[in-house]
């Protein structure tokens, strides 16, 4: 259960999706046939994960209720609180702050109160989350006031990936308050960040926040290139269709 889900962690880090979606199917199947149920909230919470960076919101709040239901079943709290910071990014990315404002205050109180499993990473997404959260309620000052805490901690504690979302939730902060010349800055560093962890959709997503921003042909063709190999990794025609019609790819911005 443990090699399976760590498998499909390290495949999805660097665009092997439709092998990453494979080892998650495997641990889930057999956590369920061996009655390993914690562990199998923890590759359930994560195969939504998955979902989650390839866009595909729907299927990932429906393993993420599964998996909340799994854990509550034998009290694994640990699951919970992944799960729960997952939908809260959801939610900020569906532009739909409100429905996180009790999940925000239960999931922030399950993390504090369970010592000894991921607490500092559990503080570094909690604190994307609300960054986010803020952008999508048009708070821009706190949006760039909480990006900056998770760009700190993710520096701090080498986290790249939750470097380079802090720099691009900071970016839109900025260019929103007209400081568009930080804000660009901003989206360079993602880019070069999100371009030495390997992650395509992680890269895809700084160099969109740049074109916008500061856009040429070369960064436009980079893109386009990056899409194309997300697209051929993608593991079924539903998870393909998810990403094509993201918000991301609708962009006038976005390639296609």
């Amino acid at each position: 259960m443990y090699s399976l889900t760590h498998l499909g962690l390290s495949l999805a880090a660097v665009g092997r999706y439709a092998e990453a979606t494979e080892a998650f199917h495997e641990a889930r199947s057999f956590g369920r046939k061996y009655g390993a149920i914690p562990m199998l909230a923890r590759a359930t919470a994560m195969a939504a994960g998955l979902h989650l960076t390839l866009l595909d919101f729907e299927g990932a709040e429906a393993l993420r209720s599964e998996a909340c239901e799994l854990a509550r079943s034998v009290g694994f709290v640990p699951s919970i609180v992944s799960a729960g910071i997952d939908s809260l990014l959801t939610f900020a990315r569906l532009h739909e702050p409100g429905r996180a404002e009790r999940l925000l205050e239960e999931t922030a109180a399950a993390a504090a109160s369970t010592a000894g499993w991921h607490q500092w990473l559990w503080q570094l997404r909690l604190t994307q989350a609300r960054a986010e959260l803020a952008l999508a309620r048009n708070s821009f000052a706190e949006a760039i006031a909480r990006a900056t805490d998770g760009v700190e901690q993710s520096r701090a504690r080498g986290r790249p990936k939750y470097e380079a979302l802090g720099l691009i939730t900071r970016a839109r902060g900025l260019h929103a308050v007209a400081r568009t010349r930080n804000a660009i800055g901003d989206t360079k560093t993602a880019v070069r960040v999100a371009d030495r962890t390997g992650d395509p959709v992680l890269l895809l997503l700084a160099l969109d926040a740049l074109i916008g921003l500061d856009g040429t042909d070369e960064l436009a063709t980079r893109a386009r290139a990056v899409t194309d190999c997300i697209c051929d990794s993608l593991p079924n025609e539903a998870m393909r269709r998810c990403f094509t019609e993201s918000e991301v790819m609708r962009s006038n911005r976005a390639p296609q």
